[in-house]
């Protein structure tokens, strides 16, 4: 009898603790679908895109951004019966307050010319109507990153055709330095091959001059110590000076041997 006792509250235990795992759950799942927007209501938008431009890159699933901030995506993309091509967005409703009239949805690419296509909706005046439910909405391709792509291959060929235009500059002037260059080697060539030609011919002429000179002074020197009349002045001068005839080493004369 005391078996039966001791287990008698086990499966309302039991039941009690699943029921609260299964509304553990049920709110963890909410609190996630509220936190992804499952339960946010929604907004949808038409467009129509012109079968000529094709869809911009546009697809199922193709992100919607407004303010540069995910607020919903592509739900489909297809042609009507007029020929052009539909597309419609589903964009969360917290962001219905954006969407005016005067609202636009630029078609761009992740990488400014590159990547997967997505779709920015600009905020409208605040002053223009809100866009209802199930509204179109303007779509076109975005321009503006084309535009500045060609501003920038246009200054960045002008920049090129001035650089060709100095460097063809410095291309006619190189004739005119090459020969100012060639006629200055030649110049320096001529002005070696003369100062050559004086070393060799006029120096030794030069030098031979210099020691004649040095020899008649020498034997000038001796003439007049030789002297009778200035012997006496020059032995005074050569005692006070210390200068000894001696010391100037023979001296022979123009007609001597």
């Amino acid at each position: 009898m005391d078996q039966p006792f001791k287990f008698r509250f086990v499966n309302e235990i039991t039941g009690v603790f699943v029921l609260l795992c299964a509304a553990a759950m049920i709110v963890g799942v909410f609190l996630a679908g509220r936190a992804q927007g499952l339960f946010e209501p929604k907004l949808t938008l038409r467009t129509l895109l012109s079968a000529k431009e094709g869809s911009f890159g546009l697809r199922e699933g193709t992100e919607v951004r407004i303010l540069d901030t995910a607020a919903g995506t592509v739900k489909r993309v297809m042609p009507n019966a007029s020929g052009q091509i539909e597309a419609v967005f589903v964009v969360k409703g917290s962001f219905h307050s954006f969407i005016r009239t005067s609202s636009k949805a630029v078609v761009k690419k992740k990488f400014a010319i590159a990547g997967d296509a997505y779709v920015e909706i600009t905020a409208g005046d605040a002053k223009d109507p809100m866009l209802p439910d199930g509204g179109m909405i303007v779509c076109e391709k975005d321009t503006e990153i084309i535009g500045q792509i060609m501003k920038i291959l246009e200054e960045a060929q002008q920049v090129a055709v001035e650089s060709m235009q100095k460097v063809q500059v410095v291309l006619d002037e190189l004739p005119w330095l090459t020969v100012q260059a060639r006629q200055t080697m030649q110049q320096a060539e001529v002005l070696m091959k003369n100062s050559d030609s004086f070393v060799r011919n006029e120096a030794p002429a030069v030098a031979v001059q210099a020691q004649d000179t040095m020899r008649e002074t020498q034997i000038l020197m001796e003439g007049l110590q030789r002297h009778w009349l200035l012997r006496k002045y020059v032995d005074e001068v050569q005692g006070e000076a210390g200068f000894s005839p001696s010391a100037v080493g023979p001296i022979r004369l123009g007609g001597e041997q």
